[in-house]
């Protein structure tokens, strides 16, 4: 399954943005501060003090409307965002935290009015080109959302996020010529977006690449946000070529990522069984099965357990 670019991009985006406006008072700057430091709650906080300071600040219900939507109060975030709009019509980055709000609702109609709003108030913002085109996708409209992502990158020709999502869509329709090239597109504006290295390294896999795929792989691993997908990805690349040894050590390190991550565990298991220490084999194939609550992946694990001790 292939990465998509975080949806809420255009929300940091939004933040960011705001915080640069030359209104931005205290609070609203110490709001920002906890916000990007990863403190949602202090800075929900913080921002809910700035709306009720000066209720008519339509930059301080856009964030307060993002941090919500960060948080997953769909609703708190809607009528955060409403208000902005309702202060600034012309805030296009609005419109787009709406359309995304909507999206994570599964409201693909009112998403698709929303991201229709942004790109008409703001035809030169690449972000409102990149949520049109997901509400097109949304609603099964795959050449319109095609076409929308091209008229994004018109805009902003090496936008990396809108480069990746048209990639997705190609690699989704086997095209894979296309797909490639967006997403080595994305991989010349930003060498070290992960996701953008992960799908690249995808579609060489789908292609019979399997080099070509390790060598994308591998680069996604070195990324300082490498996570345990990145590793476990690594780690079967190298399993399909029967290179077990380096196979293990990805998955040790996916695991120590997220002890929690059954798949890695799961794949170390099979990998320990086909490297002949079937000691290591029935540990890792235990502990995947404390790790799923699905019945068929138990059941699938059971039987191996069961063969092995025959």
């Amino acid at each position: 399954m292939k990465r998509a670019a975080a949806v809420f991009a255009a929300l940091l985006l939004a933040v960011s943005s705001a915080a640069a406006a030359p209104a931005r008072d205290n609070v609203l700057l110490e709001a920002d501060r906890a916000y990007y430091q990863g403190n949602l709650d202090q800075s929900l906080k913080l921002y809910e003090q700035a709306v009720k300071k000066d209720p008519k600040n339509d930059a301080a219900h856009l964030s307060l409307g993002v941090t919500y939507a960060e948080k997953g109060q769909w609703e708190k975030a809607i009528r955060a965002l409403e208000k902005a709009v309702e202060l600034n019509p012309k805030r296009a980055d609005g419109f787009v935290n709406l359309s995304l709000v909507y999206a994570e609702k599964q409201d693909a109609d009112r998403a698709l009015v929303y991201a229709q709003k942004a790109a008409e108030t703001d035809p030169a913002n690449a972000a409102a080109w990149h949520t049109l085109g997901l509400a097109h996708e949304g609603l099964g409209e795959t050449r319109k959302a095609a076409d929308t992502y091209r008229r994004g990158l018109e805009v902003d020709p090496k936008n990396a996020d809108i480069l990746v999502t048209l990639g997705n869509l190609y690699s989704r329709e086997r095209d894979f010529e296309r797909a490639v090239k967006s997403y080595e597109g994305a991989v010349e504006a930003q060498p070290r977006n992960l996701f953008a290295l992960s799908n690249l390294a995808y579609v060489h896999q789908e292609q019979g690449n399997a080099d070509k795929a390790i060598e994308y792989f591998k680069r996604a691993t070195e990324l300082p946000d490498a996570d345990e997908v990145a590793w476990f990805d690594l780690g079967a690349a190298y399993a399909k070529k029967d290179q077990l040894p380096k196979a293990i050590e990805c998955y040790e390190k996916s695991l120590s990522i997220n002890p929690e991550f059954y798949k890695a565990c799961l794949s170390l298991a099979m990998a320990h069984e086909r490297n002949r220490d079937l000691e290591k084999s029935a540990e890792y194939y235990a502990k995947a099965l404390a790790l799923t609550e699905d019945p068929k992946v138990k059941e699938a694990i059971m039987r191996q357990i069961t063969r092995d001790e025959k």
